[in-house]
């Protein structure tokens, strides 16, 4: 079983649970979804608590609750079409998730930025507000949900952002590109439920949702390796 969560297997494992949930999606069968689309997380969740011993306990259990809020939310929006309730529900998991996120990547923030990463952020800033305004029109009584929902992915995106040369560059490239996904998938799915229908959104939706979340998870597993040996380095110079 341990096999099968190491890097590169697990790389296979989930790439195939991805696309099995994409065709179950595309044949609008939700009652096998009930099984496919949480298993995304479900893995992700076992094969980060697997990799994940080198963790500080406060990063480990934030991950642990990203990843399961995130699950949550993929729970609630799994019946999001028989109650606006499940949507609201849907929305805060994954807000919350997103917050948890920012929290994790905040531990490695870097405070002396390369003056272009302010224009990075402007540009994310702006991003999110044309989103927004596009759908501001269509949003009605979500349009304060949604607004507090926009500023949580920003900040999500952000902070991912920002932890640029306190990490491996493997590291942030996996984190920040994931969170880039995030954002794109989030985009999909607004457009597609508040604007129009979108060709092919479910599959839109689900590849860069679950390219983000295994971006992220792979990210944080390669940036805590990174600190672990350079802590075990500095540890046998002092020896010598």
């Amino acid at each position: 079983m341990t096999k099968i969560f190491s890097a590169s297997v697990f790389r296979w494992f989930f790439f195939v649970i991805v696309i099995l949930d994409i065709l179950v999606g595309n044949i609008g069968d939700s009652k096998y979804r009930l099984v496919t689309k949480p298993l995304i997380l479900l893995s992700l969740l076992v094969y980060f608590s697997i990799n994940a011993k080198h963790l500080s306990k406060s990063s480990y259990y934030l991950m642990l609750a990203a990843l399961s809020l995130s699950l949550m939310g993929d729970i609630f929006l799994l019946f999001d079409n028989r109650s606006n309730q499940f949507f609201i529900l849907g929305l805060v998991s994954f807000l919350l998730a997103h917050l948890t996120y920012g929290a994790i990547f905040l531990k490695r923030r870097n405070k002396k930025l390369p003056i272009y990463i302010y224009g990075v952020l402007m540009i994310l800033i702006a991003i999110g507000m044309a989103l927004f305004f596009y759908l501001k029109d269509d949003l009605k009584a979500l349009t304060y949900p949604v607004v507090i929902y926009v500023l949580g992915i920003l900040f999500m995106a952000g902070t991912a952002l920002i932890r640029i040369g306190k990490v491996p560059s493997s590291s942030f490239l996996w984190v920040f590109i994931g969170a880039l996904f995030f954002v794109a998938s989030d985009s999909i799915l607004a457009i597609n439920m508040f604007k129009f229908d979108v060709p092919w959104a479910h599959v839109w939706i689900m590849g860069t949702y679950a390219t983000a979340q295994y971006l992220i998870t792979e990210g944080i597993l390669r940036q805590n390796k990174w600190v672990e040996l350079n802590q075990t380095t500095k540890n046998s110079a002092l020896k010598i």
